[in-house]
């Protein structure tokens, strides 16, 4: 069973309290689309996008990225999301997940500093 504090957490650190396929399927009805419509565009089975719908799968990548076009989502904040659902069912049940996704999250925040270190000295010509 998934940490609902810990998902929380996430989702709120994304700007977003739904879950991805909760999200698809309001942004769906809102734009008067059939789940067959969808699949078609999107390129798999009606049962994929019902099964995204019902959070019982998470899309892939590719998919993803897809079904954020076709509802005009911005997809670095859906990347996120994505990414921390994906976080939490594979880690989210473990005893020491909380303590391990706050180190991840220092830790991420140090490798932009580096990175955008990196982009700036490859601006100014630095090495």
């Amino acid at each position: 069973m998934i940490n609902t504090n810990m998902t929380n957490f996430i989702m709120s650190k994304t700007n977003n309290n739904l879950p991805i396929g909760t999200l698809f399927r309001q942004k769906r009805e809102e734009k008067g689309l059939l789940v067959r419509q969808v699949a078609a565009v999107i390129e798999v089975d009606q049962a994929i996008i019902s099964r995204i719908e019902n959070n019982d799968r998470l899309p892939t990548k590719e998919q993803l990225l897809k079904l954020a076009g076709l509802y005009g989502l911005n997809q670095k904040e859906i990347l996120s999301v994505w990414l921390a659902e994906k976080i939490m069912k594979e880690y989210g049940d473990e005893p020491y997940a909380p303590k391990a996704f706050e180190q991840a999250y220092h830790q991420s925040l140090s490798n932009k500093s580096r990175i955008k270190s990196k982009d700036d000295d490859s601006v100014t010509g630095k090495q």
